[in-house]
């Protein structure tokens, strides 16, 4: 059914219905993924005026509660399902989390903060409950994948609903270094593009990457905006003195 949920948490997955597995959701048991977070900022009052001069805000941490059941077979099953889901909070890493609805599937990684089973009277049935932290409060979808050669202008979109950062890596010989243009903002390379070493650029963290490790003052210029929802911005590659390069872009869907 088009409104049903799945769900997997690290290993373990929950279905929508029973029948399809021993962990299931309950009807309308997930809170916290489909809502926006609040946004996190401070206000400044304005002296001698009135209103307030209102800083940059970010959204802020996003908190989602599953409320489920396990259906075991028998007593000992249960028992034992039960400390696998107990488990799942045992790490100090964040869980990959997939959340499927109406035939689309977002994940994002979460802390598992709190697991909480509790055994019905008479039955071997066994409520659940698993809170969730994500600290990044995006969800994510799919890739969208673009080859971008130097000197040509290439449009490049995402289907999220809020801005998605480029992810390039970009291959070739500029040995004066490059600058890609994305829809007017501007990420200018200084150190030499060789043949057969690519680099890895990232617009999240503004980085700069050759094998894997992080170049310091290899960055010139850094506007690594996002590119915003149902925008269709061009890309541009261009070396700064001579030769030529393809930048491979990854744009994934991302949603808040």
């Amino acid at each position: 059914m088009s409104d049903e949920i799945s769900m997997r948490i690290g290993s373990v997955q929950f279905h929508g219905r029973p029948g399809l597995g021993p962990f299931v959701v309950a009807k309308d048991g997930l809170d916290g993924w489909s809502d926006s977070v609040a946004l996190r900022g401070e206000d400044v009052a304005r002296q001698g005026a009135p209103g307030s001069y209102v800083l940059r805000r970010y959204s802020g941490t996003r908190t989602a509660t599953l409320t489920g059941f396990i259906l075991p077979k028998s007593r000992d099953e249960g028992e034992a399902l039960a400390t696998r889901l107990t488990g799942l909070g045992a790490g100090v890493d964040p869980v990959r989390v997939y959340v499927s609805k109406g035939g689309v599937t977002l994940w994002a990684d979460a802390f598992v903060e709190l697991v909480n089973v509790d055994e019905r009277h008479g039955s071997v049935v066994r409520d659940v409950q698993i809170q969730l932290l994500c600290p990044d409060p995006r969800k994510y979808g799919g890739d969208n994948s673009f080859t971008i050669p130097s000197s040509v202008s290439t449009s490049v979109y995402h289907r999220g609903n809020a801005p998605a950062f480029p992810k390039f890596i970009v291959a070739g010989s500029m040995p004066g270094g490059y600058t890609i243009t994305v829809g007017g903002s501007q990420f200018k390379v200084t150190v030499p593009l060789v043949s057969g070493v690519s680099h890895g650029i990232t617009f999240s963290d503004g980085r700069l990457r050759i094998r894997g490790a992080v170049v310091h003052g290899g960055v010139g210029t850094a506007e690594t905006l996002g590119i915003a929802a149902g925008t269709i911005p061009t890309v541009f590659l261009e070396p700064v003195t001579t030769g030529s390069g393809t930048a491979f872009l990854t744009l994934t869907d991302t949603f808040i």
